[in-house]
């Protein structure tokens, strides 16, 4: 059965100037934005209807868990993760996707209720995705996904691009046109009324319209096949044919992991157990 979207509403949360959204759009979904501080919203006010949404999509503020950051977290990062989880759970929508940094935290793994809900209600996937992978600009981030039916999202790794450009940054210093470039935004793409570092920020912080696409196109392929991920009683992947790191990368043959840094994934999360 193919999955048909352009009658599938999705929420997104935290959109910012909507590129993730636009990404999605792109492919054939409808997206209703939800509140942005940018816009003067507080997603910790809004209470979403229960199944109206087929999915949601979104990126909390990452500035807390950025390597980037020397000044100790706000906690700030850790309240917008809740809320987004929060939101998802009270919408039960089928699927969500979470974009974020490489360091921020797996949200099943975080203590507390509502996080343990998440887990228990939805299969749950963590994988990274490079831009480099499809065009001459590198931009690593880290998708967390879950699904009520079972599916995970299968993006493929490719290498990286040789001589890529570095990604675009919110407080970077190349021009406003340039950065829209690397984001794959329109020439004419523009912000009336934003001073021109609110441009950049606003672009900079936005996910690639390329990395969206991808996003997109990997949540249609996983609603037009089969359910094959099987789980045991704890709710972990037993099927071999899916990694053992929980990236729902799909493995041929003996094979427990999708690359090496699938198998040290793996190897840091028994490591972790055992301390706690």
């Amino acid at each position: 059965m193919t999955a048909q979207v352009n009658n599938k509403v999705i929420l997104s949360l935290f959109p910012n100037i909507g590129m993730l959204d636009r990404a999605f759009e792109e492919c054939g979904f409808c997206v209703v934005r939800g509140p942005d501080l940018l816009w003067g919203g507080d997603i910790r006010n809004f209470y979403p209807p229960a199944g109206l949404f087929w999915g949601v999509i979104g990126g909390p503020p990452c500035q807390d868990f950025s390597s980037m950051r020397r000044a100790a977290p706000t906690g700030y990062g850790l309240e917008m993760l809740e809320q987004f989880v929060r939101v998802v759970i009270e919408a039960q929508p089928e699927w969500w996707l979470m974009e974020n940094v490489s360091r921020v935290p797996t949200v099943t793994a975080l203590r507390g209720h509502i996080f343990a809900q998440l887990g228990h209600t939805y299969t749950t996937q963590r994988f990274d995705i490079n831009q480099g992978w499809y065009c001459d600009v590198s931009r690593l981030r880290h998708i967390q996904f879950g699904s009520k039916s079972g599916r995970l999202l299968n993006v493929t790794r490719r290498q990286i691009t040789p001589n890529c450009d570095r990604a675009a940054l919110a407080n970077d210093s190349r021009s406003f046109s340039e950065l829209c470039r690397l984001q794959g935004l329109p020439e004419n793409f523009d912000l009336p009324g934003f001073l021109v570092s609110e441009k950049k920020r606003a672009v900079g912080n936005g996910v690639p319209l390329l990395l969206g696409r991808f996003l997109a196109q990997a949540v249609i392929d996983a609603y037009n096949g089969p359910v094959t991920v099987q789980l045991n009683f704890a709710g972990r992947v037993t099927s071999d044919k899916i990694c053992g790191c929980g990236c729902g990368r799909r493995v041929t043959g003996k094979a427990k992991y999708y690359d090496y840094s699938c198998r040290k994934r793996a190897q840091r999360k028994r490591d972790l157990a055992k301390s706690q």
